[in-house]
């Protein structure tokens, strides 16, 4: 009787406990369910349309190999602020609409941009991204997209393309790029890398620690250390980072950010503020800068044995290899742009445990420019090439805007062209007067004519703004048989050599077109002349770009659609740069 008893009670206690199980359960299951509806109605459902599973997904993974790397399929690009499209990462991490095979068609030639935030094509970061309205690169901004633009304007290789993949990953330093090229990159079979970087090593050098070492010091090390020893601070942040890419609930919590980007923000002891650099058990740090020179050639010389490693590997696969030193703000000599001087009034990133970052830059540039000229690896030093430019090249403390992105890319061309294709650089290679390549003709151009727009809102300032948008220049109905054409005013004779158009939609997308350039409205001759097979989606409608081998003078530009589908002309933006 009492074991009757016994078991009854029992039975009741766990009937109970599983009761409250379920119900948790239910509870949890039903929060799930509210989180992910609450993120489909939200832009994410936009973002992710075919495989909305991918919203929990953090834009980049840790790799045990070399610290971490993009996700294939992941969105690096949420800002459609400018009129670009959501970006995604291929399918094999790199920030490219393509896909890209391992089999390398016999008609590319591929080429690899590495590197860390600023050759992916970063807009600005922490105070400096509200400073700069949140300004973001898209990818046709990038420098690996203008320069594959730039090679391709004229002949290179004889019956192949040439095709610049952006491998870049953010936060990615010499070390991340020595090892994940054999991990990764060299399967794809590159045919040439380009590594532009060197801002990254300035927080990692300037770690006055006697137990220093610098592939202890990578971006996420400090994470994966923790998860990897098992340790109390481990299991949390594996546990939150798991929850994060597996429940939709943490994923509405975090409002969709990367979540390992930002435990890595707060866990990064690199900060700028030295005011970190004190704790005792952590550092031991100098009482000057003078006493933290030998340390700090200590550090750099582990940096540049590692590029060097770099280089050897390389040479070793017989794949040619230039290395760029990417500029840095507080080492730039420039004329400031009055945007350039909000980002000298923010105080972040000038100085690492006490040592300013300039100095630690300088040590580094110094020592991999003295190593290049002894191992004759090939370095083009970028740290002072805009001390001559006025117009807005930083974004904040090391990223660029996409004008200096576009010199970079054509400083870079000029290299592979002249010291690796054997070519003679001509006048269209020239970029001389660094300023003028910034400057969007048609935003500064008169227009002498144009069909009538369909009403005030649809004037012809809606395409000269720069970027396209919502608001675009719409024509009234033309007349039947009549050939529509855009006529502007340069105000004076400029040399012009790219042209981006973005219109209204498919519909309003000319079957052919034609541009036409004039020094006197009295005789034109053809910049370039495209159809609708040659329009992309790097904005969210059509569009199409153009890239000539030589600049043409001209002051006056017209815009001719020769054949229409539909009787009226949209245009969102229309863009002319030397």
């Amino acid at each position: 009787m009492a074991i009757l008893k016994f078991l009854k009670s029992a039975s009741k206690a766990l009937l109970y406990v599983i009761f409250l199980v379920m119900v948790v359960l239910g509870l949890f299951i039903g929060i799930e369910r509210l989180a992910k509806f609450a993120l489909s109605e939200s832009f994410f459902g936009h973002v992710y349309p075919q495989d909305f599973e991918m919203v929990r997904k953090d834009a980049i993974h840790p790799v045990t190999h070399y610290d971490y790397d993009f996700v294939p399929g992941a969105c690096l690009e949420y800002n459609v602020i400018r009129g670009n499209r959501y970006e995604y990462a291929n399918n094999a991490g790199f920030r490219d609409p393509r896909q890209i095979s391992i089999e390398k068609p016999a008609d590319e030639f591929r080429i690899f941009l590495t590197g860390g935030s600023t050759a992916y094509g970063l807009g600005p970061i922490g105070q400096a991204a509200s400073a700069m309205d949140y300004y973001t690169i898209e990818f046709r901004e990038t420098i690996a997209h203008y320069l594959e633009m730039i090679l391709n304007s004229s002949p290179l290789i004889e019956g192949k393309k040439i095709r610049v993949y952006n491998t870049a990953v953010w936060g990615y330093s010499f070390q991340h790029l020595l090892i994940r090229y054999p991990v990764k990159l060299r399967k794809y079979q590159p045919d040439m890398v380009i590594s532009l970087d060197g801002a990254n090593e300035l927080p990692l050098v300037s770690k006055i620690d006697a137990n220093w070492d610098y592939f202890h010091e990578g971006q996420y090390n400090n994470i994966l250390r923790d998860i990897f020893s098992y340790s109390g601070t481990g299991f949390s942040s594996y546990l939150t980072l798991w929850l994060k890419n597996n429940t939709y609930l943490m994923t509405y919590l975090w409002s969709g950010q990367d979540l390992f980007q930002e435990m890595n923000v707060r866990t990064h002891k690199g900060v700028t503020d030295s005011k970190m650099a004190t704790k005792e058990t952590d550092l031991n740090v100098a009482s000057s800068i003078e006493d933290s020179w030998p340390a700090l050639e200590r550090n750099v010389s582990a940096v540049v044995r590692t590029v060097e490693d770099y280089s050897a590997l390389l040479k070793n696969d017989e794949v040619p290899h230039v290395l760029a030193l990417q500029p840095w703000f507080h080492l730039s000599g420039k004329p400031l742009n009055p945007k350039e001087k909000i980002i000298g009034e923010i105080e972040g990133y000038r100085e690492y445990y006490g040592i300013p970052s300039e100095k630690v830059y300088k040590l580094l540039i110094d020592r991999l420019v003295d190593s290049a000229r002894k191992k004759g690896y090939f370095l083009v030093d970028f740290s002072e090439y805009f001390d001559d430019v006025s117009q807005w090249v930083f974004t904040d403390w090391c990223h660029l805007t996409g004008g200096a992105n576009y010199l970079i890319a054509k400083e870079l061309s000029n290299v592979v062209k002249e010291h690796f294709f054997g070519k003679s650089l001509g006048p269209g290679d020239s970029t001389d007067n660094k300023d003028s390549f910034f400057v969007d003709l048609v935003g500064q151009s008169i227009v002498v004519k144009a069909p009538t727009a369909a009403n005030s809102q649809s004037g012809t300032e809606n395409f000269q703004r720069g970027y396209p948008g919502q608001e675009l220049y719409v024509s009234t109905a033309l007349a039947q048989g009549e050939i529509p054409e855009i006529i502007i005013d340069l105000k004076k004779i400029h040399e012009l050599s790219r042209v981006r158009m973005v219109w209204g939609d498919e519909r309003s997308t000319p079957d052919e077109w034609v541009i036409e350039t004039s020094i006197d409205k009295g005789e034109w001759k053809t910049l370039c002349s495209g159809s609708k097979e040659a329009v992309d989606y790097y904005s969210w409608w059509p569009g199409y770009e153009f890239y000539g081998s030589s600049p043409v003078k001209a002051r006056f530009v017209r815009y001719r659609p020769t054949k229409i589908s539909e009787p009226v002309m949209k245009l969102r933006m229309w863009s002319l740069f030397r």
